[in-house]
Parts: structure tokens; C-alpha cells; sequence
């Protein structure tokens, strides 16, 4: 008889998880509170405009490619990948602009006319450093279950973390390449993708401004939501069974309380955000006290008129980037000009949005519940955003047609964030690798997603899937 696998959570790391047990021959039910799939890489629609509701930007395509090639199938039958050339656009405070290309000649050019010929020898040798540090960090650290934290005390592992320099500080790392205060933004502010400050990072988090300049951006035209969909669509076709609108009560070793009943499985994978799931599904402890990413603010604003001046993605820093993290990070005073993403993806894919119209949407870093923001914090914080936008494009308010908004506590409502951390668990070097919250128990429940190993983004947790699977395989024998 087939193993029966039980998945809480329709996610993208329940559903590749979901997708690959089914190719092997499982019998996997997915329960799913929402009506849909995707958990915070869902579609949204407002007005005349569609979104995606989460993640928009897509690098590090291996774990993509993976997912399509373990089912027998081509990321590119279902999904048309487009690299983006440039991939965004950064504004500074004193006006000045670059754009970022994983060309290397040309990203060299462009810190050369915005910084000077110093600076602009350093992009290779930055880009060098951080490919090799990719190239050892991934395989070693990331694709693997650990047993324990005694796996980073291999002499493999202790000799990689000391030839990189691993722990160093990845803001003061950053500064010792650049001298201009605009470069070390712009190549250390990746790890914001994560919820975490550069000032708080390690080093070894600079893979990230490699997956950017060296892998570049990608966008799939229809929406990054469509990756949801394309991975649902081949799990049902494998014979998975969803229940959507269906909460869960309770997990236990082999057991899903939902629907009023107890379903009995094999195994059971949680999707649920890792610290939700062992205090309300689990209603065990955690083990230990846990930090949180920060939360953001999310704008949504079916828009009408020209965009002139934006890119598909944009980055704009205010005049105090540190003062900026430190109030985000650690409760430092709000400062009056805070950085934001920017997206506009009809640019790039103009079906998603009506003719003459654009799907904008913004994403304000703010602090999680820890530190609540009232309601007129949240309406400043967007103001000021949207005020910086009329000064650097074409944007206008009036151009707004319809909007809706996601504040900190709509995190935790919605998608059972704890905190409100739009981002899940921290990223510190205390909560990487081996030190994460594993993501097996010891009656065998299995976790994926963001908050467990090897963290959270769009690649960690498609990577995470796998790692669920591999524990999922050992389990079921």
C-alpha cells in the first residue's frame, strides 16, 4: 500500500513538498485555511490591477529549476521566465540613481560615473569574493540536514567559515570595498529580502548581492504567483487532494485534527509558520527564546497614468540608512525619510494591469508587533513613501484608483506570523545553519518553510522542501 503523507499548509514549500511525495508514489492531502494556494506567494487583486501579494523578485533559479526537474517536467513548459536587464533601479537622497545589471562591464561603468574610478576598480574583486563564498557556502551549509550543531564543527565546515571570514560583520565588510556611502548601500541592503539589518548580518549573508550581480533578476511573466499555481496544478495532477477553507486544530505524530475528525498518516509535513505551529498546533514550548524578522508595511494601488522614472523594481534609501535600520531593528527613533521597495511589474508584463493602468505596490520595513505601530504610524510611514515618489518619477496620488493595504498585525492575523514578522524567524548567526529550528521533531513531524532550515526567501524555502522531503523519505522508509 502506498504511504499516506499529511501536509498542513498550501505554501510553496507544502506544495513542492506535496508535488515531489506524490511523483514518488505517496498519497498526499494537503489542508489549506485559505481558499487558495500559496500562503504569502498568492495572488492579489485590486481594482483593474492583479499582484502578487508577496515575493516578487525571483533569483537563485536552481531550486526552481529542481522542483520542475525531480517531477520529470521543464520549468520553462510552465513558466516564461524573463531576465530582467537592468534588474532594478536605486535612488539616492541627494537624487542620484544607479542601475543594477548583472553585466558585470556595466555595472563597473555605472559605479565608475556615480562614484569615481576607486570604487568602480572594486566591483570585481566584491563580486569575486562573494561568488566564491557562494560557490562553498550553498552546498555546505544550505542544501543539508543537520543531525546536530555538531555538523558545523567539521573540519570541512570550520575551515570553510574561517577562509570566507563567515561571521565577520557583512555592513562593516561591505565598507571596507567602498568608500562611497552610496555603494555600501547599495550592496549590502539584500539582506532586507530576509527581515534582517545588514548592521546585524554575517558575512556569509552576502550571497545574496551575488545572486543578484551574478545571477541576476528574473520575473515570470504572469506573476511570480504563477509559480504557486503551476506547482498546484501538477500536484493535483499527481493525485494530491486538497482541502482549502479547511483550518487545522492540531498536529501530532501522524495526526491532523480538522474538519471535526482526526486523519491518520504515515507522516506529517506543517507549512505553518514554524513558531504558530509548535505553541497552537503542536501546543508544545518552544525550545528556546527565538528572534523575529522585522514586519512591513505592504501598499497595493491600482493606479492609473505614467510611471516614468520607475523601473519594474526600485529601491529608494532615505538620507539616514543606519539611523533608518536601527529604528527598524532595534527601536532607535523613527526617522522622517525611512527606505522602501517599489514594484511595478505591468512595466515588465503590462496583462497585469488594465490598459493605461499599473499595479504599484510598496513595501515599507517597519518594526514587528514587539514594537506595534499605530494606525497614523502606518499612515506616515506610507505618505512619506508616496511623497518621495512624486519627487522621483512620474507617480502621482491623484493616480490612485483603488488601494488596499497590509499592516504588521494583518501578518499575524492572516497568515499566522508570529510578531507580525512579515519575514519569519531572524536570520542571525545564532539562527542559521545547525542553529535554526530544525526541521524535524523527534516524533517525527516534519516542518518546512521560512522559519525553519535553511531559512526563509523564495530559493531557502524551495530548498526547504526538498530538506522536508529527505526527512519525509527516511521516515516513511
Amino acid at each position: 500500500m502506498a504511504r499516506r503523507v499529511g501536509v498542513v499548509g498550501a505554501g510553496i514549500g507544502g506544495l513542492a513538498t506535496a508535488l515531489r511525495l506524490a511523483h514518488e508514489g505517496c498519497e498526499v492531502e494537503v489542508f489549506e485555511k485559505l481558499a487558495h494556494p500559496g500562503g504569502r506567494n498568492a495572488r492579489l487583486r485590486v481594482g483593474q490591477a492583479d499582484f502578487d501579494a508577496g515575493p516578487t523578485l525571483v533569483m537563485m533559479l536552481d531550486p526552481f529549476r529542481r522542483v520542475f526537474e525531480d517531477v520529470g517536467e521543464r520549468i520553462e513548459d510552465h513558466l516564461d521566465l524573463r531576465l530582467l536587464d537592468p534588474g532594478y533601479r536605486a535612488f539616492f537622497p541627494d537624487g542620484s540613481t544607479i542601475d543594477a545589471t548583472s553585466n558585470v562591464a556595466r555595472l563597473t561603468d555605472a559605479v565608475r560615473r556615480l562614484a569615481g574610478p576607486a570604487d568602480a576598480l572594486r566591483v570585481p574583486e566584491f563580486l569575486g569574493r562573494t561568488a566564491a563564498l557562494y560557490r562553498d557556502a550553498v552546498p555546505n551549509f544550505v542544501e543539508r540536514n543537520y543531525r546536530s550543531v555538531l555538523d558545523l564543527a567539521s573540519p570541512k565546515a570550520v575551515g570553510l567559515v574561517l577562509k570566507h571570514g563567515m561571521t565577520a560583520n557583512l555592513y562593516r565588510r561591505v565598507c571596507s570595498f567602498f568608500e562611497d556611502d552610496r555603494l555600501r548601500r547599495l550592496f549590502s541592503f539584500q539582506t532586507l529580502y530576509l527581515g534582517m539589518s545588514p548592521n546585524d548580518a554575517p558575512w556569509v549573508y552576502a550571497v545574496l548581492a551575488f545572486m543578484e550581480y551574478g545571477g541576476g533578476v528574473w520575473y515570470p511573466m504572469g506573476g511570480v504567483a504563477g509559480l504557486t499555481e503551476a506547482l498546484a496544478r501538477l500536484a493535483e495532477a499527481r493525485g494530491v487532494r486538497f482541502h482549502f477553507e479547511t483550518p487545522v486544530r492540531a498536529i501530532g505524530a501522524g495526526t491532523i485534527e480538522a474538519c471535526g475528525r482526526t486523519h491518520r498518516f504515515d507522516a506529517v509535513v506543517c507549512n505553518a509558520d514554524l513558531p504558530y505551529a509548535r505553541r497552537h498546533l503542536r501546543q508544545r514550548p518552544l525550545r528556546r527564546s527565538l528572534r523575529h524578522s522585522c514586519s512591513a508595511i505592504m501598499l497595493y494601488a491600482d493606479y492609473q497614468g505614467s510611471l516614468d522614472g520607475l523601473l519594474h523594481h526600485n529601491f529608494v534609501f532615505g538620507r539616514d540608512y543606519l539611523a533608518n535600520l536601527d529604528w527598524v531593528f532595534h527601536g532607535g527613533p523613527a526617522v522622517p525619510d525611512p527606505a522602501f521597495y517599489c514594484c511595478a511589474s505591468s512595466l515588465t508584463d503590462p496583462s497585469r494591469a488594465a490598459p493605461g493602468h499599473h499595479n504599484l505596490m510598496l513595501l515599507i520595513p517597519c518594526p514587528n508587533l514587539d514594537r506595534p505601530l499605530s494606525e497614523d504610524d502606518c499612515r506616515a510611514l506610507t505618505d512619506g513613501a508616496l511623497d518621495r515618489l512624486e519627487t522621483i518619477s512620474a507617480f502621482r496620488r491623484g493616480g490612485i484608483r483603488e488601494q488596499t493595504a497590509l499592516h504588521p498585525g494583518d501578518w499575524r492575523d492572516r497568515l499566522n506570523l508570529d510578531k507580525g514578522a512579515a519575514f519569519g524567524l531572524a536570520h542571525d548567526f545564532f539562527q542559521s545553519a545547525c542553529f535554526r529550528p530544525a526541521n524535524a521533531d523527534r516524533d517525527g513531524v516534519v516542518y518546512v518553510g521560512a522559519s525553519t532550515v535553511p531559512g526563509n526567501g523564495l530559493p531557502m524555502v524551495l530548498i526547504s522542501a526538498e530538506l522536508a522531503t529527505e526527512r519525509v523519505r527516511r521516515l516513511i522508509g
